[in-house]
């Protein structure tokens, strides 16, 4: 899943200010504004990582990479990365600290004159020290130097936490779909009085994929949700023959547990999509509501009417199971029909959300090779832009209004 978490817009390291190196030292009244522009800069930097910040913590992946013991590809791809994202709120802190500091001055004394070349030192300068970072000899940083620790350690954690998170929208549905259908099956098959190889087949892989998403996510592929939903298919299909067999049903009885398991996966993709919306668009408009999963498999749902269906089958005319189960099919596909709209209208404003990013990433290159990378306006666009666009909820509205903006900007 495309991370959903601001990367915000950062000033230089070290070096001077936005202003292209026209602030001096001597008679820094004429590039006073610059100095407030920088210090407003970084300010509005450091509170994209607060909110950034704020909101990884609330992902149970970030909890998982922070606090458990990393294995496997999970260690090696992430481990360093969750190590630091312990100096984050401990750098953070210090950099607001100073920034106050900072400010105070610039509010205080002013920035003209000897007070403006102070300003301009105390942008500059490595003038503090910071003695948060892990296993690190405590050194002075300037507050650039500082935004930029904070930033890589952010960048890191932030795309570590995505790709988990992909990972688990992508693939954990499919085991929950998986499994059930799986109990279904070997239920059938018990009653059947066989063994189906592909069966427990399934299952392994359902179980195998469980257990790696919980104790080693990097190892599990976005692919092997697909996989999985084929194994389970092809077992279902399986056991559909067998049990049409075994009662003498006609040949259109061979799809309708493949459909079930079809069915499940699409109505838990459509259920997440909806999920996903809710919880990163501000106020999505127009989203389809999924069934639970009793539709499929509480008392009266399509498991049951199919369970009736071969109830007392040798018993029945086959007037009686061809009604029965066109019946079945004519509800099983209108609902397919229905739950794979759902899933593609629930995920619409994500799609625009993404589109928007795009867009953004897109002006964001233009900028850079135009060299209008230090124009202050454009640059505070691109901040709002990105707080909008990396941020959840995400106001799509609002989002769309700077990104027009930006573009008009862009055209003058």
């Amino acid at each position: 899943m495309p991370s959903h978490l601001p990367p915000p817009h950062f000033p230089p390291s070290s070096g001077p200010p936005p202003d292209g190196g026209q602030t001096r030292t001597a008679g820094v009244g004429r590039g006073s504004p610059d100095l407030i522009s920088t210090l407003d800069h970084y300010e509005l930097s450091l509170d994209g990582f607060q909110l950034g910040v704020s909101e990884i913590e609330q992902s149970p992946s970030y909890l998982m990479l922070k606090d458990a013991t990393l294995t496997g590809d999970t260690a090696r791809r992430y481990g360093e990365a969750a190590r630091q994202a312990g100096d984050l709120w401990p750098l953070i802190q210090a950099a607001e600290a100073h920034l106050g500091v900072i400010r105070n001055h610039a509010d205080t004394k002013g920035t003209t004159g000897a007070a403006g070349a102070e300003l301009h030192r105390l942008l500059t300068d490595r003038w503090f020290a910071v003695t948060a970072l892990a296993g690190g000899t405590p050194r002075n940083y300037s507050i650039g130097e500082t935004l930029d620790h904070i930033r890589r350690r952010y960048d890191a954690i932030r795309s570590a936490v995505a790709e988990v998170d992909q990972l688990w929208v992508s693939v954990l549905p499919r085991v929950d779909a998986a499994r059930t259908t799986i109990a279904r099956l070997e239920e059938e098959a018990r009653q059947l009085g066989v063994i189906e190889p592909l069966i427990g087949r399934a299952a392994a892989l359902a179980d195998d994929l469980a257990d790696r998403l919980m104790s080693d996510p990097a190892s599990v592929k976005v692919e092997d949700g697909p996989n999985l939903d084929a194994q389970v298919a092809k077992a279902a299909s399986q056991m559909a023959a067998l049990r049409t067999g075994h009662d003498n049903l006609d040949a259109d009885l061979n799809a309708t547990e493949e459909l079930l398991a079809s069915l499940r996966v699409l109505r838990a993709r459509a259920e997440a999509a909806f999920v996903e919306s809710g919880a990163k668009i501000d106020n999505p408009q127009g989203l389809a509501r999924v069934p639970g999963p009793a539709l499929l498999d509480g008392p009266d749902g399509m498991a049951a009417r199919l369970d009736a269906l071969f109830e007392n089958a040798a018993t029945k005319a086959w007037t009686q199971k061809r009604a029965l189960l066109d019946s079945w099919l004519s509800s099983a596909r209108k609902l397919e029909n229905q739950l794979t709209r759902a899933e593609e209208t629930n995920r619409r404003p994500l799609h625009r959300r993404d589109e928007l990013r795009g867009r953004l990433q897109a002006y964001s290159a233009k900028i850079a090779a135009s060299g209008r990378a230090e124009d202050m306006d454009l640059a505070e666009l691109v901040d709002r832009a990105r707080s909008q666009l990396y941020s959840a909820p995400t106001d799509l509205a609002a989002a769309e209004s700077v990104i027009t903006n930006l573009a008009e900007r862009l055209r003058t």
